[in-house]
C-alpha cells in the first residue's frame, strides 16, 4: 500500500495539530516497514532539509516530496491531516477531524479560516473521506451536526511524546531558574494564545485567590499568540495581577518538560478542545492539572484531574485554590496523572491510524 500524508504543519511552528501530525508520523515509523509513505507539504512548501530537521531517523520507506500534492497514481491512500484537501485525488482519502469549533464557536475563528475548514469538509465528505475523530467527543459533534454515521468514525486518540516525562527535581530548579528566572511556586497556563483558551477568565480566578495563595504564586502563560488575541497584558492589569503574570511567548520544545514538572499546577479552562494534548503533556510530567470539565478535556483526563466550569470564574478559583492549598491533593494528582498519560502512546496512533489505511 502506498499512503500520502500531508505533513505541513509538522515542519512549520508547532501548534497543535503540528503536535499531532508530528506524533502520528513518528509513531508510524516505528511501527511499519511495510507499506510505502511520501510525505507532502500540501498547506505551504517546506524544503527537504526541513524534514530531515523534523525527522531526522525517517526510514527509507518513508519519502519526503516537495510538490504539495500526489500525482495521479502516486499512491493508494491519502491522509488529510488539516481542512487542506487537494482537489481531484485519485487516491482513496481519510480526514482527520479535531474539531468542529468554526461551526459550533464560530467567534474562536477568523472569517477566513471558517471558510477554509468549510470548504475542505465539504470537499473530503462529497469525495466519500474515511473520517477520524481524535475523541468521541469530536465524534458526537459529527454526528449530531452532520448527521454522520457514528458507525463509521473511528476515534482515534492522540498522546504525549516519550519526551514529556518528570525530569530529576535538581534539574527542573536549575533550569526554571537559569532559562526563565523561575524561582516562585507558580500556576502554569500554555498553549496558543487565542479566545478559546481562556485566559480572561484565568487571571480573574488567578485574582481572586487568597491571599495566601495568590501572594505566593506566579501565574506563567506560554505560548504563541494565535489569532484573535486580545491585550491580555491589559486584562492581567485589570483583574489586579499585572505583577503576578509572566508571560513567556513560544517556548522552546527542550524546555516544556521543565516548565510542565515545575508547576505548582496546570491551568486548562479551556472553553472547548478536540481533544487537549497539553493537560495529557503535563500529566505525563508529573504536574497536577485543573481542567475544564466540557467537551473533550474530561475524556482525557479521567479522574486524574480537578474538573471546573470554565464558563464561571468562581470554579475556576475554587479548582485552582484546592490544588495549591493541599499538598496531599498535588501527591495524588500527580501519581494519578502519570498512570493516566500512560494509558496513551503514539504507536497506538498509529496502528490505529494505519487500520483506517487498509
Amino acid at each position: 500500500m502506498r499512503v500520502g500524508i500531508d505533513i505541513s504543519k509538522a515542519l512549520r511552528r508547532l501548534d497543535g495539530i503540528g503536535r499531532a501530525i508530528q506524533g502520528l508520523v513518528r509513531g508510524l515509523m516505528a511501527v511499519d516497514r511495510d507499506n510505502d509513505y511520501r510525505l507532502y507539504p500540501v498547506h505551504e512548501p517546506a524544503t527537504a532539509e526541513r524534514f530531515h530537521e523534523v525527522f531526522p531517523e525517517a526510514p527509507p520507506n518513508f519519502v519526503f516530496t516537495p510538490e504539495r500534492r500526489p500525482a495521479a497514481g502516486e499512491v493508494d491512500v491519502f491522509h488529510a491531516t488539516t481542512y487542506s484537501v487537494p482537489h481531484g485525488l485519485s487516491a482513496r482519502l481519510v480526514l482527520t477531524v479535531y474539531d468542529l469549533t468554526f461551526l459550533t464557536h464560530p467567534q474562536f475563528h477568523t472569517l477566513t479560516n471558517r471558510l477554509h475548514c468549510l470548504r475542505g469538509l465539504a470537499r473530503a465528505i462529497s469525495a466519500g473521506a474515511r473520517l477520524i475523530a481524535i475523541s468521541r467527543h469530536t465524534r458526537q459533534d459529527l454526528v449530531r451536526l452532520l448527521a454522520l454515521d457514528e458507525a463509521a468514525i473511528p476515534v482515534v486518540y492522540l498522546a504525549a511524546e516519550p519526551r514529556f516525562a518528570p525530569p530529576p527535581a535538581a534539574e527542573v530548579r536549575a533550569g526554571l531558574a537559569q532559562r526563565f528566572g523561575l524561582t516562585e511556586p507558580y500556576v502554569l497556563s500554555l498553549g496558543t494564545v487565542e479566545p478559546r483558551k481562556n485566559l480572561t477568565t484565568l487571571m480573574a480566578a488567578f485574582g481572586r485567590l487568597p491571599d495566601q495563595l495568590r501572594d505566593t504564586h506566579l501565574l506563567v502563560v506560554a505560548g504563541a499568540e494565535g489569532w484573535l488575541a486580545a491585550d491580555h497584558r491589559s486584562l492581567a492589569a485589570a483583574a489586579g495581577v499585572g505583577d503576578r503574570v509572566r508571560w513567556l511567548g513560544a517556548v522552546a520544545d527542550a524546555d516544556l518538560p521543565l516548565l510542565y514538572a515545575g508547576a505548582a499546577a496546570f491551568a486548562y479552562p479551556s472553553l472547548y478542545e478536540g481533544f487537549g494534548l497539553p493537560p495529557l503533556e503535563a500529566m505525563a510530567c508529573g504536574a497536577p492539572v485543573v481542567a475544564s470539565n466540557s467537551s473533550s478535556l474530561p475524556e482525557v483526563v479521567g479522574e486524574a484531574a480537578v474538573l471546573v466550569d470554565p464558563t464561571s470564574v468562581e470554579s475556576v478559583r475554587d479548582g485552582l485554590a484546592s490544588v495549591l492549598a493541599d499538598e496531599a491533593l498535588r501527591r495524588s494528582l500527580r501519581a494519578a496523572g502519570l498512570a493516566r498519560a500512560a494509558e496513551f502512546s503514539w504507536e497506538r496512533t498509529a496502528r490505529e491510524t494505519l487500520a483506517v489505511y487498509r
